[in-house]
């Protein structure tokens, strides 16, 4: 199980770069069509801005996993050891809370964005808003098995 949860998680990273390099690469056929022919594309600022949006809703799960979120450790290192761990519980709840939240209430928008299509790209607005229904499915797989590493640690 773990070896699939890590081919997972390559997977997810090796998608957010593949986004990445696919705005940069948009971005300069852009430049270069700008100032070499003179001429703009339509689609291409539309393209990267649903790029961002597909980088940020996966790299928010990946930055958890991480551990590379803000977190106060000034506070909860004056806590005692029982007090941190329920405090860190709550905060995997709230994680996971997010998540589910994120995918369910992503999905109801996507549903109704599925009957717009973009000006630029001309593809189904569902499609950037899928980003939050897949960030958020996965946001509440990384919590949730941060929370089960987190309880079975405990034992």
């Amino acid at each position: 199980m773990s070896r699939f949860f890590e081919l997972l998680d390559r997977g997810v990273e090796w998608l957010v770069a593949a986004f990445l390099a696919a705005i940069l690469l948009v971005a300069l056929i852009q430049v270069g069509n700008r100032f070499v022919i003179n001429s703009s594309l339509s689609w291409s600022e539309e393209a990267q801005i649903f790029g961002h949006i597909w980088i940020v809703f996966l790299g928010i799960p990946i930055a958890l996993r991480r551990g590379s979120h803000l977190y106060i450790e000034t506070f909860c290192d004056m806590l005692p050891t029982r007090a941190r761990f329920v405090f860190d519980l709550c905060i995997e709840l709230l994680w996971g809370a997010f998540g589910v939240s994120m995918a369910v209430l992503g999905w109801k928008v996507a549903e109704v964005a599925h009957m717009q299509e973009s000006p630029g790209l001309e593809i189904p607005m569902s499609w950037p808003y899928g980003a939050m229904v897949v960030g958020g499915a996965y946001l509440t797989l990384v919590a949730t098995r941060r929370l089960v590493s987190m309880i079975w640690g405990l034992k």
